[in-house]
């Protein structure tokens, strides 16, 4: 019935866009999401998690749909490579905004899977991905938006938040660079969530901080029974914070993004 109903549902959304083109009236653009599981759907079931993209949702004015492509353990490697970008090219209409946000997993690389499938060195093939993802979005006529990755709720013995470097000396910090730099070599928007999100994380602390994430909860891995220490993977409050943080700083800096949100 749940799959049925959202067929129904897509079917109304295109038929409303056909009416809407038929009687000279713009429909209104897309958010488009490219990402990891920080922006993805999921399905609260196999882990109480819920992503800050779907918690966009509640600011959006009317009419206002999210068309929601990222994937969970996705890089922008794999998300490339799997063809999940050539899907989410297809859809891209005039005017559609893609929110484009990676870094988590092209960071990791500690088994030769991970080397092979999911990293994407920040000052090279990462770059070289992002500009062609950028490419793709403005020959469809849509608008690019680069957003740096979360910061993860990582706090050391002292309480202090701070951000792991891997023995190569890349931490996520490095992939937040990357998409400053290239938003200012393409001319995009861009939205720094890894300043954003360590600056509230600061300034709440870390007892209020871990109510943002699964370790919270008590959930447990069904592989070990164990609970987790998830501190990456955000439930409703946390995926509350981060929509919150995002849409208050591109409406105070007055981005062109910012009309897709009420005021």
């Amino acid at each position: 019935m749940q799959r049925k109903n959202k067929y129904l549902a897509k079917y109304l959304l295109a038929a409303l866009c056909v009416v809407t083109m038929s009687l000279g009236v713009a429909a209104a653009p897309k958010l488009i999401i490219a990402g990891d599981s920080s922006t993805s759907d999921h399905d609260p079931s196999k882990m109480p998690h819920r992503s800050w993209a779907r918690a966009l949702e509640k600011h959006m004015k009317p009419g206002v749909t999210i068309d929601n492509y990222a994937r969970g353990g996705a890089s922008t490697k794999s998300f490339l490579a799997s063809g999940q970008w050539k899907k989410l090219v297809a859809a891209i209409q005039p005017g559609d905004y893609v929110l484009i946000q990676f870094g988590g997993n092209d960071q990791k690389r500690f088994t030769p899977f991970y080397i092979e499938k999911r990293f994407a060195d920040p000052n090279g093939l990462y770059r070289e991905i992002i500009r062609g993802f950028v490419k793709d979005v403005r020959a469809k006529g849509g608008k690019p938006i680069l957003v740096s990755s979360n910061v993860r709720g990582t706090f050391d013995e002292n309480g202090k938040l701070f951000q792991k470097v891997d023995k190569e000396g890349i931490s996520l910090l490095n992939y937040a660079k990357a998409m400053r730099e290239l938003s200012e070599e393409l001319h995009t928007e861009f939205v720094d969530m890894n300043t954003l999100t360590f600056d509230h994380l600061s300034k709440i602390g870390k007892d209020a901080a871990m109510k943002y994430y699964v370790i919270s909860t008590g959930w447990r891995k069904s592989m070990d029974d164990e609970p987790s220490k998830d501190t990456t993977h955000t439930i409703d409050a946390g995926a509350d914070a981060w929509a919150k943080v995002f849409v208050e700083d591109v409406k105070k800096r007055n981005l062109e993004i910012a009309e897709l949100f009420v005021k």
